[in-house]
């Protein structure tokens, strides 16, 4: 137990304020209200999608667990890792921290906002509605914006470059797809409400979309 502590404390600051980001990550993805948030079960439309985020999510974690050890004592890393370092830390770091708190702060909102309707995999109920009150007025996923900004401000945080680009890459990828596949799913579900609300909100930039004016159609 004590080596466990010795190993928390000599981590740098920014390294422990980005670890507490991904604990609190962690166990924040657990919150769910009610069972059906909560089920594993995939129906038809995920179509893959939950796993592809599980998996994704491992890149920027071990990224940031191997940065942190990549000058320890006796490390076995190849040196272009070692010495893929970002420039401007300790402030570059300490910016990737404040980005992990403010996307848990964007997610819990989007959870608390969304209650049951919030589920691990991607279902659909009968009591599900479009929600544009909250942070979906602004973006139609703050769920998953705060999930990027959480693993990539790790990332970030963890002061390797390297660590950085291929979070970045896998996560992005991942949540594009997971976007693609619910906003088809809405569509299919909602038809021409959630086409109106997908043309007049971005998917993740806090951004307002000019209006589309309607052309009028002849009689």
């Amino acid at each position: 137990m004590s080596d466990f502590f010795s190993r928390f404390a000599a981590l740098p600051p920014y390294g422990v304020g980005a670890l507490i980001v991904l604990v609190l990550y962690a166990i924040q993805s657990e919150v769910r209200f009610g069972s059906r948030a909560r089920s594993m079960h995939a129906g038809q439309a995920d179509r893959g999608s939950t796993l592809a985020l599980s998996l994704a999510s491992v890149v920027p974690v071990l990224g940031f667990a191997l940065a942190m050890r990549a000058n320890a004592p006796g490390s076995k890393l190849p040196d272009w890792f070692r010495h893929a370092v970002v420039s401007g830390l300790p402030a570059v770091a300490w910016l990737g921290v404040a980005l992990g708190f403010a996307g848990l702060a964007l997610r819990l909102w989007a959870v608390l906002r969304l209650r049951d309707r919030y589920t691990r995999t991607l279902l659909m109920h009968q009591e599900h509605d479009i929600e544009r009150g909250g942070p979906y007025g602004w973006v139609r996923h703050p769920g998953y914006l705060g999930s990027l900004l959480c693993l990539n401000g790790a990332a970030l945080a963890s002061g390797n470059y390297i660590v950085l680009i291929a979070s970045l890459a896998v996560t992005c990828a991942a949540y594009a797809y997971r976007i693609s596949v619910e906003d088809e799913m809405l569509v299919d579900s909602f038809g021409a409400p959630y086409a109106d609300y997908r043309n007049e909100v971005r998917a993740l930039l806090p951004l307002r979309r000019s209006a589309t004016p309607r052309v009028p159609r002849g009689g």
